[in-house]
């Protein structure tokens, strides 16, 4: 049988279904931590197969969880080819247990049936199976479970070796040790004397005459105890009730007493000290903070006084300047009105001169506006196409970055072309020679005298001559030309060109566009001074052609066009040039109310933040108080020193408190005990005399010594009925020794399969085996022999676990294999001698299933085998 899946539900701490899948056929390990249900998956194992699904026994019910539950149990085992799922719950009510066995999907067996299943497919214990003796509990390391597994370890050792009778002489033997055996058992039994047989009524007497010998010699004790006893509680009374003694007593109770006193005044005293430190701190500390916080406010008034002054004097210099202006201002404006009227006269002079004009005048003078509108409305469309192109194109500012990072990028190819192979060409006729060859470069002619950087190389040709080829070397300022070289890309992408030389195109046509917009403005102003709405104005209030000159009547005569004409536009230039110079002073006017404003507005701010700093400072004499604080600050200062010293100076001189208390606890404890000492002898006197009184009456020294006769008469006759066992089981040894030599025959096997693992951690060792017990009785190692019982705990636990393998080993020859469980079975083992152990169970895996449960997650890394885990159910797959 090999086990290949464990599932459980309501398990003890598995309220939830839990499984261990994937188990295989050989070595398999479970290494988790302590209290992750190990043992429980064990015990879950032991009840499905051998305990009986109607069960509530004890073993049963501490599988329970806490929050109650029934358990359910499941396990998938290969057996004979075939895949079995057993399936067990057990109930609280008796009797309502399940069971069941499917064959693949196929169930095959339930109740009693499925019960009778289980117990073919592995025998209990109790009846020889195997389990016992291959399933290890935690705690079981070496051979505690030997009794429950005796019957099992028989039972495979005689179907290995076959018939013991017929190696030890057979049946007659058999009956002659069956006669004896039986006269013996008459008399006793493997627990002792059977019960109503002649040792067993011998024993009987002895064993009552002995115990009321004991009880009566026990009570003759007891008497003499108890005299004793009465002797040394009235000499321990006499003691305490020494006058002496109680004084020594209460003198050391009230040294303690004033011990005492003395030291809670200088514990006092101590933290009076320390609190006239802490006052002296925090009076220090509140001193510096108010000094500093007077010191602040001093300083903020100090600086906003200063700040007010200066706005002060800012507001009436700013006040100055606007009444200056604002007087000039009212000087000009009341010089505008007389010339505005002065050239509304000299307009309505010059159109009544024009009125007159004769209608050839004025034809020519509509002509004349015309042309002028015309040529005014060309210049305007001229405006807006130069306006257009002066758009276009980098500003100044641009180009200025432009220029600049063109002159970087000359300067770092200066820079590299200083540092860079250069040529130098001399000509020996100094260059005026025609027919003497020049270098070329380029197809140029290279100068005569001049240095030819060469950065890059290149090839100098001399015409019918040679090519010179220039290589240079490493150059250095490579990384500056790069970035300078980045910074104008960078430059000309922002503006929109790929070259310095485009975009100097288009900011020379931008600057050309601003002058041909001026130019064509100022055309324009001359054409059309009030613009061109004016000009169209003026164009239509000219007479139509036959209209008569001014009316006849007039009282003043007009001047001449020409001179009405020049005093017009005299009159307006004057009126205009006032216009604009109102304008221009306006403006500055307004800028130096604005600052006064300002000023005004920065004096209040002062003057609100002097106000907020004098009443922050809250007092009168804040420069006295502050000059006062200063001085006070090093008497504070002492004062602290001075309150540490006499602080420091009781700490050391001060007592052990601790100490003082501890010697007057123990002095009033000492005292105190004295007088419950006393008053428990006086009632422990009382109790030892009623009993002596009682002892004394009943004369138990006579019935000591007649019950001592008859324990000696009963004592023979009990020697001669052991006499008599002592010879049947002489004669019984004596025939069994018979068979002793036939005995390797029938542990021959066992031996055979344990040698080779016993050698792993002991080489040449050699195990004896009891062949009563079947179990190891001695080792020996390195010349030595040790008992097993005398062998360390990790010794006994790596030989108990080999023997155990070895018999798992002879099941699976047997044709009964059964898996192999250890419950921490290996507890005392060496890290040197652990390897080895798993290096057997390794060697064992080939024909064995095994199952290794343990929390030494560390050690048992190097195990090997397929690694297992309690998942939930939930989560597999």
């Amino acid at each position: 049988m090999k086990i290949r899946a464990i599932r459980l539900e309501n398990i003890r701490r598995f309220v939830d279904p839990v499984e261990i899948a994937g188990i295989g056929p050989g070595l398999n390990v479970l290494s988790a931590p302590n209290e992750q249900g190990k043992s429980t998956v064990f015990d879950a194992l032991h009840a499905l197969f051998f305990k009986d699904a109607k069960s509530w026994d004890k073993e049963i019910r501490a599988l329970v969880p806490h929050a109650g539950g029934d358990p359910r149990i499941e396990v998938e085992v290969d057996h004979e080819g075939d895949r079995y799922r057993i399936a067990k719950q057990f109930f609280r009510s008796a009797g309502k247990g399940e069971v069941r066995v499917w064959q693949e999907d196929r169930l095959l067996h339930q109740a009693d049936a499925a019960e009778s299943w289980l117990k073919g497919l592995i025998k209990l214990p109790k009846d020889g199976g195997p389990s016992g003796l291959l399933w290890v509990r935690q705690g079981l390391t070496s051979f505690e479970d030997a009794k429950t597994t005796e019957k099992a370890r028989r039972d495979l050792l005689s179907s290995v070796a076959g018939e013991v009778g017929m190696v030890t002489g057979g049946q007659r033997m058999d009956a002659i040790c069956q006669r004896v055996q039986d006269s013996l058992d008459q008399l006793v039994t493997k627990r002792g004397a059977r019960k109503g047989g002649a040792l067993d009524l011998a024993e009987r007497d002895v064993l009552e005459l002995s115990e009321r010998r004991d009880q009566l010699t026990a009570q003759v004790q007891e008497l003499r105890q108890l005299l004793d006893q009465r002797r040394d509680l009235r000499g321990e009374l006499a003691a305490l009730n020494d006058p002496e003694e109680r004084a020594a007593l209460e003198a050391r109770l009230q040294a303690a007493e004033a011990a005492m006193e003395i030291a809670k005044h200088h514990h006092e005293q101590l933290a009076q000290a320390a609190h006239a430190v802490k006052l002296a701190e925090t009076l220090q500390e509140n001193h510096q903070r108010k000094l500093q916080s007077l010191g602040d406010r001093l300083q903020e008034v100090q600086s906003a006084r200063a700040e007010q002054d200066q706005a002060k004097a800012t507001v009436q210099d700013a006040a100055q300047a606007y009444q200056r202006h604002a007087a000039e201002l009212q000087q000009l404006f009341e010089a505008l009105n007389p010339a505005r009227t002065k050239a509304r006269e000299a307009r309505a002079t010059l159109d009544a001169v024009l009125k007159r004009a004769s209608v050839a005048q004025a034809e020519g003078l509509r002509r004349d506006l015309q042309a002028r509108l015309d040529k005014a409305q060309l210049q305007a469309a001229a405006i807006e196409r130069a306006q257009q192109a002066a758009d276009t194109g980098p500003d100044d500012a641009m180009m200025r970055r432009i220029e600049a990072a063109r002159e970087a990028l000359g300067l770092a190819q200066r820079a590299q072309e200083a540092a860079a192979t250069a040529v130098t060409v001399h000509y020996e006729d100094g260059g005026t020679d025609a027919g003497v060859p020049r270098v070329l470069f380029g197809g140029e002619t290279v100068a005569g005298g001049q240095r030819l950087p060469l950065p890059n190389g290149g090839k100098l040709l001399v015409p019918g001559v040679a090519a010179i080829e220039v290589h240079p070397g490493q150059v250095g300022g490579a990384d500056a030309l790069e970035q300078a070289q980045e910074a104008l890309s960078a430059a000309l992408q922002r503006a929109g060109y790929d070259e310095v030389d485009a975009a100097r195109r288009a900011h020379q046509a931008r600057a050309a566009a601003r002058q041909h917009r001026q130019e064509a403005e100022a055309l324009l102003a001359a054409l059309a001074p009030e613009g061109l709405a004016a000009l169209r104005v003026q164009l239509a209030a000219l007479p139509e052609t036959g209209e008569t000159g001014p009316e006849a009547g007039q009282a003043a005569p007009l001047p001449d066009q020409a001179s009405a004409e020049a005093a017009c536009q005299a009159a307006e230039r004057a009126c205009d040039q006032l216009v604009s110079d109102h304008e221009a002073l306006r403006a500055v006017a307004e800028d130096a109310r604005l600052v006064e404003e300002n000023a005004r507005a920065r004096a209040e701010a002062a003057a609100q933040r002097l106000e907020r700093a004098v009443a922050a400072l809250g007092v009168d004499r804040a420069s006295e108080l502050h000059a006062e604080l200063l001085a006070q600050l090093p008497q504070l200062q002492r004062a602290l020193a001075e309150a540490k010293a006499a602080e420091e100076t009781l700490r050391h001189a001060a007592p052990d408190f601790a100490q003082a208390k501890a010697v007057l606890q123990r002095a009033g404890s000492a005292l105190e005990a004295a007088r419950q000492r006393g008053q428990e002898i006086a009632r422990d006197l009382a109790v030892l005399d009623t009993r002596i009184a009682a002892h004394a009456s009943a004369a138990v020294e006579e019935e000591l010594a007649d019950t001592e006769d008859q324990l000696a008469r009963a004592q023979k006759r009990l020697q001669a009925v052991e006499f008599e066992v002592s010879v049947l089981r002489r004669l019984l040894a004596a025939l069994e020794g018979a068979r002793k030599e036939a005995q390797d025959h029938y542990l021959g096997p066992i031996m055979a399969e344990l040698r080779p693992l016993l050698r792993m951690l002991w080489p040449e060792a050699q195990l004896t085996v009891d062949a009563d017990e079947i179990l190891p009785s001695e080792l020996q190692r390195g010349g030595e022999v040790v008992g097993f019982d005398s062998l360390s705990g990790g010794a006994q636990e790596q030989v108990a676990l080999l023997v155990r393998l070895a018999f798992a080993r002879l099941l699976a020859r047997a044709g009964t294999p059964a898996p192999v469980i250890l419950d921490d079975a290996i507890v005392y083992t060496d890290d040197a001698r652990i390897e080895k152990i798993f290096d057997a169970l390794t060697l064992q895996a080939d024909d064995l299933q095994i199952i290794v449960f343990s929390c030494r997650q560390k050690a048992f890394r190097g195990l090997g085998g397929t690694p297992l885990s309690i998942r939930p159910v939930a989560d597999r797959g």
